[in-house]
């Protein structure tokens, strides 16, 4: 049984942290749903890469003037929901989330652009998109099979300071970089779902909120922050073949998520390597 529970997360703050900090650290938990290779008889909830099926009136996602975007991954709600696997998202209980960005990193090298949430020009670089049920998407990359799992926000992330929690002692820190190296061996990927974003540099919630203010981090950008919530994280992964596979993670965000999906608008996309 994995150790990325409510419960035993509980302890570990309760042996780390004074009763105050514990319990706001601990309220700070959410569920998530760990994305991981599926094995014969596995569910399969999630799959990298292929062709999905979109609705007759849905266009192929593009980049306007530049090129079609890739499918990186796609979740079967509905199965999802049978299982009861939780993303603490107000995801719908049927259809498939369709997560696609632009693949093409010599067109990128060409255009002498980086996708970024701060540059409108860029944003059309990715999409998410929720599609009816449908077949699962042809020839996928990789097969993936949901785990339940709890998260926390990294050390760096507002929400901590929000709550008086500059910094996390070190003996913490050891203590959740264990968990997740017995929880992912062999560098297996954070493919995730909800929850907490695991990011590679700053917290993604940082880059998010650049997509509506500049980049100056100040009270504002942290209120800002604050505001956006990791939907989708597909980490780098050696086993597939795509250009984005061995330079990074990518990261799907919404803000204001908590009873509703975020419109179009209020997605962000960030990569970070």
């Amino acid at each position: 049984m994995s150790r990325l529970n409510h419960e035993h997360l509980s302890r570990l703050a309760i042996q780390h942290l004074d009763p105050a900090t514990a319990t706001s650290w601990t309220a700070l938990l959410r569920p998530a749903v760990q994305l991981r290779a599926a094995r014969p008889g596995d569910p399969v909830v999630a799959r990298l890469g292929g062709t999905p099926q979109l609705p007759d009136e849905q266009a192929w996602p593009d980049w306007p003037g530049v090129g079609p975007l890739t499918c990186a991954a796609e979740v079967d709600l509905q199965l999802l929901a049978t299982l009861g696997l939780r993303t603490g998202l107000p995801l719908p209980r049927e259809g498939r989330l369709l997560a696609f960005c632009f693949d093409d990193g010599e067109a990128l090298e060409r255009l002498d652009v980086v996708a970024h949430p701060s540059d409108p020009v860029t944003r059309l670089a990715s999409r998410l998109l929720l599609a009816p049920p449908g077949a699962p998407a042809a020839q996928p990359l990789r097969e993936l099979t949901g785990v339940q799992a709890t998260t926390w926000p990294d050390r760096e992330h507002p929400a901590l300071t929000a709550l008086g929690i500059e910094e996390l002692p070190d003996d913490l820190d050891e203590a959740l970089d264990e968990l997740l190296e017995e929880e992912h061996p062999d560098e297996e990927p954070y493919h995730r779902l909800g929850g907490w974003a695991q990011p590679l540099q700053s917290s993604v919630e940082y880059e998010a909120a650049e997509s509506r203010l500049a980049a100056t981090y100040d009270e504002a950008h942290d209120a800002e922050a604050l505001r956006w919530r990791p939907l989708l994280q597909v980490d780098a992964d050696a086993s597939v073949d795509t250009s984005w596979s061995d330079l990074g993670c990518l990261y799907w965000l919404g803000r204001d998520v908590s009873d509703r999906w975020p419109a179009d608008d209020d997605v962000a996309f960030v990569h970070q390597s």
